[in-house]
């Protein structure tokens, strides 16, 4: 008994430490593999994610250094093609002010400035005016003074009102002038240019003008030169010029200005990039326009043997360059856009050029790598020396993870284990969609509150699905119904753009509306659609379009309703709101229409200009809750407009009665003028035979004649000899051209053609003549009135008075006799032998 009780004892108690053993084995293996395991893939993560984070961000840097440098190109790029773009513009429009000036005909009239006055010659031949005045005027010698030529200077001169305002706000702006084709010159400002160019100097061979003359410029474009020093020693200069035509399409001169580049060689040498970075520009023949002193210095340059425009090539370079350099100023010169890298000096540098749209300059700016990319260098060494720190961080936790694990192993491995695997095998339910399963765990520590937690949270998970797959279905079905709403509120949209689009171009109101109710039926489906416009006298609108038959009943029969009284359209009428019933059958408004007994819902918009309503687009249908809240934001939409295409059609309909009404007063004027013109002139015409021409003493009566002026159109004889064309004014027939061809000759479409345009240029100078004419009567009088009142009041007596406006009004009549008879007392004049002054 002894020994038994004596051996179980020790058989119980070796079978569970050898257990034990063996499972802290097992559990040191797993532990260690697992440490080592995760601080290996810790380790290669660790130096793929630093190797990748490094890439990406070197990527990264370039790229935001090469946007940053792009971004600075551009913006200055736009800045300086902003610079000459307003300055072209600028001397476009003086251009463009003196062609409009030059095309006004000389009316004689009083001016500005009078070039037959204000001109003097000097002793070399040349003209010259004061040097008080705002612009030189030159003169060559071998130019004589015509009529034609001051009409064009006293004209010219009108820009004197412009210039100095455009040298005020461009100080950069060194003078501005206009070149004629005698060789005369508009000079800004006043420099006295008479008395500083030769007597023979000729504007006409320059080259600003030649680059405008119609020869190279066909296109009628402004022009740019190329740069150059400046004599007057206003650095580095340039000439913006742009031809001067008339009306007639006729080339009269060149408007120019020159243009100091300061202000530009300042914007380039003022930009800075990186620490070192600096800008240059050059031009299409790559001559330089603008570089700092660090670009000279960084590239080897010296400024006093390659100043500003100077070109910029091999061979005026004697540094050590390298050929990309030399590829990137021949592409900047032929205006290409390119970011590119090139070493100078051993060290890498950036390089980005674009072209400068405006002038056809190209800008460059030259930075090193290092600069820009210094960012990346640092966060690359901080990346590297995190990472080793993390990996020795990483050494010594795994070394701790593993101890700690070995003693949580062998402490709690078993007693955790057992209900962990029961908790798991619960989880691999529930991830496969069973929310009915429990974990079966029902002691009271840990384990089993965790236990129930896990079944609380199963069960609530599981109605959280169903409320999620609720809610899911709803916003669905919400989401189609809004999705629906959306594509009927856009197609809703498109048709009204598509309306707009149709009665954009209609001019006549009938026509108009009844194409709007049309569009309005197609595109949206309605039952019923009526235009209604406002009466004269606001009391009443009245039917004017519809798309229903019963709707084409009503207008036969001239339906209207009475403003503020009869149906929702005379409410909106009234009112000036919409209004809509969506069952007609119980809005206390509505007016029930024989001619629509379908309609079951209705809505009425109201048509305004401002705040003034001129009618009313009625909409029936014939459902009930037909129109919602959308459909008359929609349907507001489209009545406004419908409002200003009535608008428009009306104010057309009225300015083409207008432009009628005074056509045809013109017309009665020119007719009225030429009939006594032509009878105070007792002139019939003018023949014209061989080589000479004389006057007629009677008008040459022919049917022909006759025929060509009642219908106011060329006629040609059977024969076709004989060519009748009517000249005119207005299309008013104030007189013919009888044109009788030799033996063997036909009147041709190009004869018919030249004989129709000298007519018409014949009746604008006949018209011009008569204007003169009468204009120079109206002055004639105007004097001779001016100076007999100037002479009676330099007299003193009445006596005096009247024997200075006797003898005046003999001199000025031409008559042998004149008296000034007194009334009497009674108001009739005395007898013959009563006191008279004679």
């Amino acid at each position: 008994m002894n020994a038994a009780t004596q051996a179980k004892p020790v058989a119980s108690v070796r079978k569970p430490r050898s257990l034990r053993t063996r499972l802290l084995l097992a559990n040191v293996l797993i532990t260690l593999f697992a440490v080592v395991g995760l601080g290996l893939y810790n380790y290669f993560s660790a130096t793929q994610a630093n190797a990748s984070l490094i890439e990406r961000l070197d990527r990264f840097v370039y790229q935001q250094a090469l946007d940053g440098l792009s971004a600075t190109g551009n913006e200055q790029t736009s800045r300086l093609n902003e610079f000459f773009l307003d300055l072209r513009n600028e001397i476009t429009i003086l251009g463009k002010t003196m062609e409009s000036m030059l095309s006004e005909p000389d009316t004689g009239m009083l001016k500005y400035w009078d070039a037959s006055s204000a001109l003097v010659r000097l002793p070399n031949g040349s003209w010259d005016n004061s040097n008080d005045e705002a612009a030189s005027v030159f003169i060559p010698a071998a130019v004589d003074i015509s009529p034609s030529l001051v009409h064009e200077l006293d004209t010219g001169r009108q820009i004197d009102y412009m210039v100095p305002a455009v040298l005020e706000d461009h100080p950069d702006v060194v003078a501005v002038y206009f070149g004629g084709l005698a060789g005369e010159t508009i000079y800004y400002p006043n420099v006295d240019l008479s008395n500083i160019v030769p007597p023979d100097f000729d504007v006409t061979q320059r080259t600003w003008f030649l680059a405008a003359a119609p020869t190279n410029n066909p296109d009628r474009n402004s022009a740019w030169s190329d740069p150059y020093l400046d004599a007057a020693l206003n650095g580095l200069v340039i000439t913006v010029s742009t031809p001067v035509y008339d009306r007639g399409n006729s080339f009269r001169g060149v408007t120019a200005m020159d243009i100091q580049l300061n202000q530009i060689t300042e914007i380039v040498s003022s930009i800075r990039v990186g620490e070192t970075g600096y800008a240059f520009l050059i031009d299409q023949d790559r001559r330089i326009i603008a570089m700092p002193a660090d670009a000279y210095q960084d590239l080897g340059l010296v400024q006093e043997d390659l100043p500003l425009g100077e070109i910029l090539s091999e061979d005026t370079v004697a540094a050590p360059l390298p050929a990309e350099f030399w590829q990137a100023i021949g592409n900047m010169a032929d205006g290409q856009r390119r970011t590119d890298i090139l070493q100078i000096g051993g060290v890498d540098r950036f390089i980005i050029y674009q072209p400068v749209t405006e002038i056809g300059y190209g800008f460059a700016i030259i930075v090193p790598t290092r600069e820009l990319l210094a960012a990346a260098i640092s966060a690359n060494q901080e990346i590297t020396l995190t990472t080793n720190r993390n990996v020795l961080i990483s050494v010594f936790l795994g070394g701790t993870i593993l101890v700690l694990a070995l003693l949580a192993t062998l402490g709690i491995g078993e007693r955790i284990t057992r209900p962990l695997v029961r908790l798991t095998a619960t989880a691999e339910e529930i991830s496969r969609g069973n929310f009915n399963v429990t974990a079966e765990i029902k002691s009271n520590d840990e384990y089993g509150t965790l236990a129930r937690a896990f079944n609380e949270m199963t069960g609530r998970l599981g109605d959280m699905v169903v409320n999620l797959e609720n809610r899911v279905f709803e916003r669905t079905t919400d989401l189609e119904l809004a999705t629906k709403r959306s594509e009927q509120r856009a197609t809703q949209f498109e048709a009204i753009a598509q309306v707009a689009r149709e009665i954009a171009t209609l001019q006549n109101v009938e026509v108009l509306l009844k194409i709007i109710t049309d569009l309005i039926s197609m595109k949206f489906g309605f039952y019923h659609i009526g235009i209604f416009l406002n009466d004269e006298n606001q009391e009443y609108v009245l039917l004017r379009a519809a798309n229903s038959d019963g709707g084409k009943n009503m207008l036969a029969r001239g339906h209207k309703l009475k403003i503020g009284e009869v149906g929702i359209v005379g409410m909106v009428a009234k009112e000036g709101r919409a209004r809509i019933a969506l069952e007609t059958s119980t809005d206390e408004v509505y007016f029930k229409n024989p001619d629509l007994p379908y309609t079951r819902s209705e809505m009425a918009l109201p048509l305004r200009i401002g705040s003034r309503v001129i009618g009313v687009i009625d909409v029936q249908s014939t459902e009930s809750n037909a129109f919602t809240q959308e459909d008359s934001e929609v349907m507001a939409i489209l009545a406004d407009q419908v409002s200003v295409a009535i608008e428009n059609a009306r104010l057309f309909e009225t300015t083409q009665r207008s432009l009628t009404e005074a056509e045809l007063a013109y017309r009665e004027y020119l007719r009225k003028e030429w009939t006594r013109f032509s009878r105070e002139q007792l002139l019939p015409g003018f023949v014209h035979s061989g080589t000479q021409t004389k006057a007629l003493d009677a008008p040459i009566e022919s049917p022909e004649i006759d025929q060509a002026l009642l219908a106011g159109k060329t006629t040609v004889d059977e024969v076709g000899r004989l060519l009748i064309v009517p000249v005119k004014l207005r299309g008013e027939t104030i007189g013919v051209i009888e044109i009788r061809l030799p033996e063997g000759e036909h009147a041709s479409k190009d004869k018919v053609d030249v004989a129709e345009a000298v007519a018409d240029r014949l009746g604008l100078s006949a018209e011009n003549a008569r204007l003169f004419e009468e204009t120079t009567h109206r002055a004639d009088r105007e004097r001779a009135v001016t100076d007999i009142t100037t002479a009676i009041r330099s007299k003193a007596t009445p006596e005096e008075m009247m024997k200075t406006a006797l003898e005046e009004l003999q001199n000025a009549l031409g008559v042998k006799d004149i008296q000034i008879k007194p009334f009497n007392s009674a108001g009739s004049p005395e007898s013959d032998e009563g006191p008279a002054a004679t």
